[in-house]
């Protein structure tokens, strides 16, 4: 009986597995023929990639950034499985536009809506607010970070062999990346409203700060 059990567990373990694989691989794909796709206007002008414009993160300000570490050079497959990788991991950490959208709902009714969007404002500027919804979906720069240090030792002979500073510039390139594809990818996916958009927007520059 005992063997019966663990067999049927080991089954549905298995199961599960095999399954989440395929739904990775799957959705690897599908965002590396985003990524390939240099005439999309969804993805290019915020990104790069092209012979006009360096791989980077465009957002029209003075924190606009091109990747100057061995990141840019990594095979454009692996980029996107990072991609996917770390927003499980955002995801797993209580981040991510589906949490804040859960967070959101969250507050009491009786919550003042003006208080509410003070609240985001101040978390927008700096602030920090274990309440605010906005500071709730935020895994800080530091905890990306260091799981982008685990995934690239994993991953990469580059980023293995690099030394510091070249790690940190391959850190940070890596994280605001692996950010900023991911979520043009869920723009085009359905989550194109100008609440997202905000709010998307709102993350890479905390994570262009380090933040």
């Amino acid at each position: 009986m005992i063997r019966i059990l663990i067999a049927t567990l080991l089954a549905v373990v298995l199961q599960f597995s095999v399954s989440a694989e395929d739904q990775r691989s799957a959705t690897v794909q599908k965002l590396y023929e985003f990524t390939q796709d240099v005439l999309s206007e969804k993805l290019t002008p915020v990104r790069g990639g092209t012979k006009a414009k360096a791989l980077g993160c465009y957002l029209g300000s003075k924190d606009d950034i091109q990747y100057r570490s061995g990141y840019k050079d990594v095979e454009p497959r692996t980029q996107c499985e990072w991609a996917y990788d770390l927003n499980q991991f955002i995801v797993a950490s209580g981040g991510g536009w589906d949490n804040l959208q859960k967070y959101t709902k969250e507050i009491p009714v009786s919550s003042d809506a003006n208080s509410i969007l003070n609240d985001s404002l101040r978390s927008y500027a700096g602030g920090k607010d274990p309440k605010d919804p906005w500071d709730r979906a935020h895994v800080p720069y530091d905890k990306q970070a260091a799981f982008a240090d685990k995934w690239w030792k994993n991953n990469s002979r580059a980023y293995s062999s690099a030394v510091v500073p070249p790690k940190d510039w391959w850190l940070h390139d890596a994280v605001v990346d692996g950010n900023n594809l991911w979520t043009r990818y869920e723009q085009i996916n359905g989550k194109a409203s100008s609440d997202y958009v905000m709010w998307r927007d709102a993350e890479l520059a905390k994570l262009l700060k380090k933040q």
